[in-house]
């Protein structure tokens, strides 16, 4: 039967059992736009090697002064779709109010909301998918004047993430301050966010609610005390927080040495970063205290009524969601993953004048891969875990260690391993230098079941596990040697072809790059990210299928011999029909006879989004040398909106050892049938032949009477295991 795969992660007997990136390594492409000021000194050299150091990719645009902030767009739109695209996009240098750079600033823009919020957004955007204004990368700003305050900046950086503090005990510290205008009903929002995502992790809230008497000391004590989160709820100006009051004074006085966390302000303008310095630039920029990022709007929020103020109440959700429920600690991704919440949020979403101009208007001071301090060390798998591994060799991986709250204590990084259910062995990691180890795991031999681990130990006496609930769920692949008979991303032609309805005007299947904008249900892009793809009439408009069939159809491909053969694709569908009666489907089907006989697969109807399928060819048909698979497609009668997409197609085979031959088996399927008579004829009258049709079959499975040659005296012993097969 068709075997439907989640392709990130799934529970197999309590374990993780991997198909790509699962506890995948941290970093990327990191594009810095600096001011030329600032290229090259110490502070930006120690960022970009503690960035390298982490596993990323960093690269240093620096526009000439008086440069645009179109051409400077221009240089990251020009890195889109290489092996240069950034992830993480950091602008070095603040912002004068003009349209050109100059020696110590980048230019903002203004936004297209309605609040024409200053801006960095449009340097992140490189597309409309799904919107000229969502960003295609994690975005963020060390808006300094000088390199003294970028030196600031990047030290209080590198200490969040290098673990070693005064007192470990902050990270697990939160401050919450609430407004006295009870229309925010922030005092509520904060006792939700404890009770719902602090308190459960192990977090000491502070609550400084100004209704309540909290006050400026309290702000001040809790921060100097050390947080990890310092929250505001309420009116605001580019200056500081109105109740309990808080303002760039009394940031510039704080003792919090060493103790930085990331502060937000889902208020009025604290992060108007046109100005010289506003309010969230005090907290980035003074030096040895204030926090390492700070994330606001930099024109007003809606305010005024308790309606007026649930969009930020709601992105304070999300963005505490992204950290707790979602478990992403970088500050960009968890702020990106809260901008697709309320984009995707039906009260809100891309239509509403409220989540266009907070994309926009919120900006964050600071670095976008800023990994919080919640873990004790952080760990990953570099390339992740394999889908499958080999049975005879050792399997190996790059583990990355990192200090995080603690600090790493040497050579006490170990693999842990069972294959067949017994307990857990263990293997040091190798040090590769850096943050880098060498985990092997040993050849595990065929009929295996391999689960493994990784573990690592803190100087506080934590002990950390990859993945995280480690022994009782753990990393798992599959055994097995793959042989791949077809891996196609459509990028050329490898001989699929299409036949369609000659009545038909539209829908067509057509292999390129999906048009944009494209029509009602099809897809914006292709599934693999390699570019081109089949689609049903590759037009700008609404030029979706009607009438047909129109079919695509692959190759011969020749799995004769093969043990167990696989077919992996990816398919799209999108059908507008309500009525199971009317509904159209995209129809899956194989062939091992040429295309004389089909057997469908799986009909699919209105995903109207990338699957990925997968089956076994033997589940359908037997594997023999003339396989083939097709895609059909029809709106009949053309009544809705129908359109199809197939991209990424892997056909291959996976065995574990030798497979012993089949007497009389001459077409390799693991039978003596009908199926094995052309081939035994073959091998009888032309062994050169067979063995040009036949590849991975040996032509001594015709030796059906084992005297050492295939001939005539092997006709009757074939005839007699054939019939006793049937």
């Amino acid at each position: 039967m068709l075997r439907t795969i989640s392709w990130g992660s799934a529970l197999m007997c309590s374990c993780v059992l991997s198909f790509s990136a699962v506890g995948a390594e941290r970093g990327g492409n990191y594009l810095i736009v600096s001011a030329p000021d600032y290229v090259n000194t110490p502070a930006l050299n120690a960022f970009i090697n503690h960035r390298e150091s982490r596993g990323f990719n960093v690269m240093v645009y620096s526009p000439p002064s008086g440069t645009t902030k179109e051409t400077i767009k221009a240089y990251i739109q020009s890195l889109w779709g290489t092996a240069d695209q950034p992830a993480y996009l950091l602008i070095v240098g603040d912002t004068d109010g003009t349209s050109t750079s100059t020696n110590s600033t980048i230019p903002h823009w203004t936004g297209t909301g309605s609040k024409s919020a200053p801006t960095d957004l449009p340097y992140a955007c490189m597309d409309s998918d799904p919107v000229s204004w969502y960003p295609d990368m994690f975005l963020g700003r060390f808006s300094v004047r000088n390199a003294s305050m970028l030196q600031a900046v990047v030290d209080k950086t590198i200490t969040v993430e290098s673990g070693g503090f005064s007192d470990p005990g902050y990270v697990r510290r939160a401050a919450l301050l609430a407004n006295d205008d009870s229309t925010t009903q922030s005092i509520e929002l904060h006792d939700w966010i404890i009770s719902t995502y602090l308190e459960p992790a192990g977090f000491t809230p502070h609550r400084i609610y100004a209704a309540y008497g909290g006050s400026t000391a309290d702000v001040s004590a809790a921060v100097n005390a050390g947080v990890l989160f310092t929250v505001y709820f309420g009116h605001s100006g580019s200056s500081g927080w109105w109740s309990p009051a808080f303002y760039q004074s009394e940031v510039q006085a704080l003792t919090n040495n060493g103790l930085y966390g990331l502060t937000m302000g889902w208020s009025c303008s604290s992060a108007y970063y046109p100005t010289s310095e506003c309010y969230g630039e005090t907290w980035l920029r003074v030096a040895n205290r204030g926090s390492a990022a700070y994330l606001s709007s930099a024109t007003s929020v809606w305010w005024g009524s308790a309606s007026s103020w649930e969009s930020s109440r709601r992105m304070e959700r999300y963005f505490f969601q992204s950290f707790f429920a979602d478990n992403i600690w970088e500050v960009g991704p968890a702020w990106h993953a809260a901008l697709g919440r309320i984009y995707n949020d039906p009260q809100f979403g891309p239509a509403h004048d409220h989540t266009h101009n907070i994309f926009e208007m919120m900006v964050l001071l600071g670095d976008p891969a800023l990994r919080l301090p919640f873990r004790a060390l952080d760990m990953a798998l570099r390339e992740g875990v394999p889908e499958f591994i080999h049975p005879d060799e050792p399997s190996m991986f790059t583990v990355t260690i990192a200090s995080a709250a603690e600090q790493y204590i040497a050579d006490t990084a170990l693999l842990h391993y069972s294959f067949n259910g017994e307990d857990f062995q263990t293997a040091p990691l190798v040090h590769l230098g850096g943050s880098e180890f060498l985990a092997s795991l040993p050849a595990p031999g065929c009929g295996s079941k391999p689960r493994f681990f990784f573990s690592a130990q803190g100087d506080q006496g934590s002990t950390v596990y990859l993945p995280e609930q480690a022994p009782q769920s753990c990393f798992t692949a599959e055994v097995a040697v793959i042989t791949t008979l077809l891996d196609d991303d459509f990028e050329a032609d490898a001989g699929w072809t299409v036949w369609s309805d000659p009545a038909m005007v539209s829908g067509m299947w057509q292999r390129g790059i999906p048009a944009s904008p494209v029509s009602e249900g099809a897809p914006r892009a292709d599934f693999d990210g390699s570019g081109k793809c089949f689609l049903t009439d590759n037009r700008s408009g609404n030029y979706d299928v009607d009438l047909g069939p129109t079919i695509l159809t692959s190759p011969v491909i020749n799995l004769a011999g093969l043990p167990d053969p696989y077919v992996r694709y990816s398919r799209w569908m999108y059908c507008d029909d309500v009525l199971p009666s009317d509904r159209d489907f995209l129809v899956v089907e194989c062939s091992s006879d040429g295309g004389a006989n089909w057997t469908t697969v799986e009909r699919a109807w209105d995903d109207g989004a990338w699957v990925e399928r997968q089956f076994r060819v033997r589940d359908f048909v037997t594997p023999t040398a003339q396989f083939q698979l097709r895609f059909s497609i029809e709106d009949n009668p053309n009544n809705s909106v129908t359109e199809a997409a197939v991209d990424a197609v892997w056909v291959y085979d996976r065995a574990c050892g030798n497979v012993p031959p089949v007497l009389g088996d001459l077409n390799c399927d693991g039978a003596v049938n009908v199926f094995d008579i052309d081939p035994f004829v073959l091998a009888l009258t032309d062994p050169a032949g067979y063995a040009l049709a036949f590849p991975a079959c040996d032509v001594m499975n015709g030796d059906t009477n084992q005297d050492g040659d295939v001939n005539v005296f092997d006709i009757d012993p074939f005839v007699a295991l054939l019939t006793s097969a049937l």
